[in-house]
C-alpha cells in the first residue's frame, strides 16, 4: 500500500507502519529507506509478503537533485531516531526485499 505526502507534511507523518521512503514520482525511482521486514512462514508460503509493504512516497521530490534529497534525508533520520526505528538508507535497488 503506497501514501503519497508533501515534503512539508512529513515532520508530522507517523513513520511507524511505513516500511519504505520513496523519492520521486513512483516507488521505482529512487528509496531513500527500507526498514527491516519480519515475515512469518505463512507471508512467505502464501506469497503474501510483498503485499505487506507499506511505501510512503514523496513525489514531488525530484531524486536527481542533490540538494532536496539531502534536506528531506535529515528530516527522515531525526523522525525515525524519534520513533526508534531502523533501516538501511540508499538500499540497492535490486535488493531482497522477500527475505
Amino acid at each position: 500500500m503506497d501514501k503519497a505526502i508533501t515534503v512539508d507534511q512529513l515532520p508530522t507523518t507517523d513513520l511507524g507502519s511505513i516500511n519504505e521512503i520513496w523519492l520521486g514520482a513512483t516507488h521505482t525511482q529512487l528509496c531513500l529507506w527500507r526498514g527491516e521486514q519480519v515475515f512469518t512462514h505463512e507471508m512467505l508460503s502464501e506469497g503474501t509478503h510483498d503485499q505487506n509493504v507499506r511505501r510512503l512516497c514523496l513525489p514531488w521530490v525530484d531524486p536527481d537533485d542533490q540538494a532536496a534529497v539531502a534536506s528531506v534525508e535529515l528530516v527522515v533520520r531525526e523522525r525515525l531516531k524519534v520513533m526508534g526505528k531502523e533501516g538501511e538508507f540508499y538500499p540497492a535497488q535490486e535488493a531482497d526485499t522477500h527475505r
